[in-house]
């Protein structure tokens, strides 16, 4: 067949024109010249999902400000981030010059699967469209005649990811999975990439559970980024978006959903989740629509597989891998001890205007004295004195400090935050939890933790000083302080009560010192498996943790909680029982403990002031009590916590 040369001339005209429009939109590329392999093998012509549509909306607000992309998404199973993102990449490599790009998975094997993405797509489209490709090393390297490279690697290999070069588009996957991230992402692979507006990084993953590098940076981007602190922007995609996949047509017809199927209660609980989620969520309104719903299909699908995950006590993987949100997405291997719902109602209720005070004087190193940057001249100093019955006098000072950010927790170190001046006629006791006093990230702290106590009232924090770089010597000038601040005005005429951990700690010398310094009230350990039992009869002071005395201390502390007999306000001891987790040993026992990298010190400590007034209490009396009736009524759902530092797309 021949063409005339004015055919001829309007033939390359065209050409011209759809490499320019695929030059300057990739989603036309997609969306006319891009295949994929789907789900069941079948070769066809590539259709954005809505997690998709997501995607690329996150991706058009960066490109608008022509600055760097930069994504860490936290994300369901399967809903196509890596293919496209793969898409992304091929278009870019095809129609821009020189582009350098990266592309690793945990696994060499998985890598070769985003290679083969790239592959199926570049193999069909028209030869007249796309650059030639001048090398192709399978599963590990192609390069094209416009200088464009691609290098497939993997998180597993000998030498870090992108080691020698400076990648420009650079994709990883499965991120929960890769061995040293620290090393091979912070260090090397973050520091080998430049924020230029050419720079394109996506960072991917399921959640691989609530402890890890992982969690910890979500938190830290999800929190620093709408404040203009983090590089990486965090975007979570939860699966009901994948409205092709979850359910697939074949799967209805298999399972089709039964005429008097209702939603068991933790579906119906997923499923307003997930709405709650998508709905306050800019970028994910945008696509969805402010009133979305999820479909009667999807919450079959998901009740349908949450109770076959029930029966193989496997739900807690089910939560991680189709999450309603980041929450669920980081579940942990391990139950939690609190409900989200009490931490949130103990979070909405906590103090919020404490005053924070440096404490100086008698037995406190000078190495603790505040720098003055950071001292409030405007708040009077508090003189506190105490006459022993040695015949010696101690004098210290609060030193008022300026208001600080607590959302690090290095920030509230070597402070006593008092929610609450000591009030006279109240009985006050203190728990405290001591340490080496290292100094170090993995080290426990020094805690203490002073808490109201009433016959009427529920306990309530008022005071916790929390270090870790005191050791118990060190520890002793700052609780005796607290002591004769909250003693001299308590009811009781022995002033403070303390309790201190004696056996897992090293609280001997803590507490010996105190009572030479005249502070003699303290916790009498009892057996409370005796025939008969009464408190104060004991040979030993202190809080003796042994195999049966840490479950009942942490047990009646969880109950307290959890019924509103104690009030915390400290926002990191808040944080502590978000992290608190029932563990199993290898002879099957629960064991109440933090998580693995964190920390229960404030807890232990609060426990320790609680359990010292309470011990002997009948459970059934106290919970007849007048406060028993003021306790907080949780919603069926209340999960405001994703709307707090949502990240809004095209308003950050």
């Amino acid at each position: 067949m021949r063409f005339t040369e004015k055919r001829m001339r309007e033939i390359r005209r065209w050409i011209e024109n759809e490499q320019i429009l695929c030059t300057f939109d990739s989603n036309y590329f997609e969306t006319r010249y891009a295949f994929i392999c789907d789900e069941q093998g079948e070769v066809h012509r590539f259709a954005n999902r809505r997690s998709q549509e997501v995607f690329d909306n996150v991706i058009a607000h960066f490109e608008e400000l022509q600055v760097a992309i930069e994504i860490f998404i936290l994300k369901s199973r399967q809903v196509g981030i890596s293919t496209k993102t793969a898409l992304k990449f091929l278009h870019r490599l095809l129609f821009l010059d020189h582009v350098q790009a990266v592309m690793a998975s945990v696994e060499a094997e998985k890598s070769e699967l985003i290679a083969r993405i790239m592959n199926i797509c570049y193999e069909r489209c028209p030869w007249w469209l796309v650059p030639r490709r001048t090398t192709e090393r399978v599963g590990k390297m192609m390069e094209w005649e416009n200088g464009s490279i691609v290098s497939i690697q993997s998180g597993k290999q000998a030498t870090g990811i992108a080691q020698g070069w400076t990648p420009t588009n650079v994709h990883v996957s499965e991120l929960a999975d890769i061995p040293n991230p620290k090393k091979v992402l912070e260090e090397g692979l973050l520091r080998a990439t430049h924020p230029t507006r050419k720079l394109f990084q996506v960072w991917e993953g399921t959640g691989g559970g609530n402890t890890g590098w992982m969690a910890d940076t979500w938190r830290a981007i999800k929190t620093d980024f709408p404040r203009g602190r983090a590089r990486m922007c965090p975007v979570f995609i939860p699966w009901p978006l994948a409205t092709d996949l979850y359910p697939e047509p074949d799967w209805l017809r298999k399972f089709p959903i039964p005429g008097d199927w209702e939603p068991c209660d933790e579906t119906l609980k997923h499923v307003r989740r997930a709405e709650l989620y998508i709905c306050s969520t800019e970028y994910l309104r945008r696509i969805c629509g402010r009133d979305w719903t999820m479909p009667r299909e999807q919450q079959w699908f998901w009740d349908f597989n949450y109770l076959e995950a029930v029966k193989k006590r496997t739900q807690r993987i089910w939560f991680s891998q189709m999450p309603a949100d980041d929450y669920e997405a980081l579940t942990g291997k391990n139950d939690l001890v609190f409900t989200q719902e009490v931490i949130e109602v103990r979070e909405q209720e906590r103090k919020r205007d404490y005053q924070a005070y440096a404490i100086v004087g008698n037995t406190i190193d000078e190495g603790f004295e505040p720098d003055t940057s950071i001292v409030d001249y405007s708040e009077p100093r508090i003189e506190v004195q105490w006459d022993s019955h040695r015949g010696q006098t101690f004098d210290w000072v609060l030193i008022p400090l300026l208001p600080f950010d607590e959302d690090s927790e290095r920030n509230t170190y070597d402070k006593l935050l008092v929610f609450e001046p000591p009030i006279k006629g109240k009985d006050y006791s203190a728990g405290i939890d001591t340490a080496d006093g290292l100094g170090k990230d993995d080290e426990d702290r020094a805690v203490c933790c002073v808490t109201a106590n009433s016959r009427t009232q529920p306990d309530e924090q008022v005071a916790e000083f929390c270090s870790n770089r005191i050791n118990p010597p060190q520890m002793v000038g700052f609780a005796a302080c607290i002591a004769a601040w909250y003693g001299r005005v308590a009811r009781d005429p022995r002033g403070l009560k303390f309790c201190i951990e004696q056996r897992e700690r090293p609280g001997d010398d803590c507490q010996l010192q105190l009572k030479l310094m005249g502070f003699t009230w303290h916790h009498v350990m009892t057996r409370y498996d005796s025939k008969k039992v009464k408190e104060g009869e004991g040979n030993k002071q202190g809080w003796f943790t042994n195999q049966w005395s840490r479950p009942f201390l942490l047990n009646r502390f969880v109950e307290a909680i959890n019924n509103n007999w104690y009030i915390p306000h400290s926002k990191w001891m808040i944080t502590e029982l978000q992290d608190f987790e029932r563990k199993f040993t290898v002879t099957g026992k629960t064991r109440l403990e933090h998580q693995s990298g964190k920390h229960d010190d404030r807890i232990l400590a609060a426990s320790l002031s609680y359990i010292t007034r309470h011990a002997l209490e009948v459970l059934a009396e106290r919970s007849t009590k007048e406060y028993s009736n003021k306790r907080p009524t949780f919603a069926d759902v209340n999960y405001n916590y994703p709307a707090v530092n949502q990240i809004s797309v095209g308003e950050m």
